[in-house]
């Protein structure tokens, strides 16, 4: 990533409880430390994606970190493993492309760090991955700032009770502020530019490459079918579903100031997505340091690395 200009400077509250039981209650007086409830190693997945250490049942795993997700899922192996018997829920839950989740296990204790959750519900999902056991989403997220340092491999769970816009610790300049969207109670969406038209986006760490779709495309870009710049890779299957897929010479991706070039977005068939126009990807993410603070509705970000 290269930066374009610069100015440095630096859930609900069940859920809250829920997570943060055997803790010290928040201060009932305005402090603006910044107050951390987990510090976790961060490990990179062969395609960039990451995983974080918790335990389930006083068990060992990793779960993919994924701002993205609609639930936290486990996954089979990890259920068979630990004995877990699944029900099937009420409802279906069902994400992009043909995923559909309709089982879900009870895991007694689930623990991040020092955080513990009792009798906390994780759906099964039907994935097989060596590198994760599950995914971690914003139903858990959501309940704290969360800090991913991909220049340093490190993950901070942060209480959101600080004081306002006083979180860029990591550095002594400033950072890009932009305001976040909650779409679906999970999805965060903020307004970037392409090539210098401003499109709203989806931030998913749990997705390994950035799309834009060819309605996007057409829309805000004037890119069609035609265009003679726009290579074909293929029918590659995406999210479940099969369609063509293509690559596209884009010159930058801007999150305000700061300035992605070249960046690696593939534009798919409309029915691969449903009402997301722009999806970014680890690919695009991990150049950043980004800072997302749900309760504030507002992003952090700087470059990956900063002093």
């Amino acid at each position: 990533m290269k930066p374009m200009r610069h100015i440095w400077i630096g859930p609900s509250a069940a859920l809250l409880a829920i997570l943060f039981c055997g803790e010290a209650n928040a201060q009932q007086t305005p402090d603006c430390r910044l107050l951390p409830k987990a510090m976790l190693e961060m490990q990179t997945m062969p395609d960039g994606r990451v995983t974080i250490p918790v335990q389930v049942d006083g068990h060992d795993y990793r779960l993919m970190v994924d701002t993205g997700g609609y639930i936290n899922t486990l996954s089979p192996q990890l259920v068979k493993e630990q004995g877990y018997e699944s029900q099937r829920s009420p409802g279906e839950l069902r994400g992009m492309g043909t995923m559909r989740l309709d089982h879900y296990v009870t895991v007694k204790d689930f623990a991040i760090g020092r955080s513990h959750g009792k009798n906390f519900k994780f759906y099964v999902d039907d994935f097989n991955d060596a590198f994760e056991d599950g995914t971690l989403a914003p139903q858990v997220l959501g309940a704290y700032d969360v800090d991913l340092d991909f220049a340093h491999g490190k993950l901070n769970l942060i209480s959101p009770d600080h004081c306002p816009g006083q979180v860029t610790y990591w550095t002594k300049f400033s950072a890009t502020v932009i305001p976040i969207q909650i779409q679906g109670l999970t999805h965060i969406r903020i307004p970037v530019t392409i090539d210098g038209k401003e499109i709203m986006a989806v931030v998913d760490t749990g997705a390994s490459t950035s799309y834009i779709t060819m309605r996007a495309a057409k829309r805000y870009l004037k890119i069609d079918e035609k265009d003679p710049a726009l290579k074909l890779r293929g029918n590659i299957p995406v999210n479940g579903m099969v369609g063509p897929v293509y690559n596209y010479p884009f010159e930058s991706l801007n999150f305000g100031d700061i300035k992605v070039s070249h960046p690696r977005i593939q534009i798919v068939e409309d029915k691969v997505w449903d009402q997301t126009d722009l999806l970014l990807g680890i690919g695009i993410l991990r150049q950043l340091h980004i800072y997302i603070a749900y309760k504030e509705k507002k992003m952090y970000i700087t470059p990956a690395l900063t002093d």
